[in-house]
């Protein structure tokens, strides 16, 4: 409600949005090293699980994963795949209170990599576009599902937002499994 708390608010999200466009823009760039463009989702997302155990137990939350095998690699740098996942896990802490559990599952059928973040909190209005920044419609910036929702369409993919089967939020977000090489070093999407 402060003016000048609101200004300075928003001049950050600006500048946390232009960080991010400059990541897809990186992304993208087809110069980038194998290392940096492509990721193993199973690896970065249990890494990123592991990162978050401690203060599940912490806040006594029940904080399940189920992972496929890996390698399912994506079209997404390591440190892009790992800001969203961040960023999905860390809306459960941020918008639900202790206590609340979450699962995180990642899957690949048909070429198609799924990462769903699922919580048993209070769940998310269903008229709102909460993937876009300013959108959430709650106490929040709307910024980390921004985050997911470019992410995954930089890499062909998108974000889902819905209702859970623990009966709080579910957010999925699907990228494009790389599933062969037609050029040294650029993996192809499967179509």
């Amino acid at each position: 409600r402060d003016p000048d708390v609101r200004e300075r608010t928003l001049g950050s999200l600006d500048a946390l949005q232009r960080e991010v466009d400059h990541l897809i823009d990186e992304a993208r760039r087809p110069d980038r090293r194998r290392s940096q463009r492509w990721s193993d989702a199973a690896v970065v997302v249990s890494g990123r699980v592991d990162f978050w155990r401690p203060l599940a137990e912490d806040e006594d939350r029940a904080l399940d994963a189920v992972i496929g095998d890996p390698p399912m690699t994506v079209a997404v740098p390591e440190r892009d795949l790992a800001a969203t996942v961040d960023a999905l896990i860390g809306n459960v802490f941020a918008h639900t209170p202790s206590g609340t559990d979450l699962r995180v599952e990642l899957s690949c059928d048909d070429h198609l990599v799924v990462l769903s973040v699922d919580d048993s909190g209070p769940g998310i209005a269903d008229d709102v576009d909460v993937t876009r920044r300013g959108m959430s419609g709650a106490a929040s910036t709307g910024l980390g599902l921004d985050i997911a929702r470019r992410m995954a369409e930089s890499a062909g993919g998108g974000v889902r937002v819905g209702r859970s089967d623990l009966g709080g939020a579910s957010v999925r977000v699907t990228l494009p499994e790389v599933v062969e090489r037609r050029h040294v070093g650029r993996p192809t999407a499967a179509v």
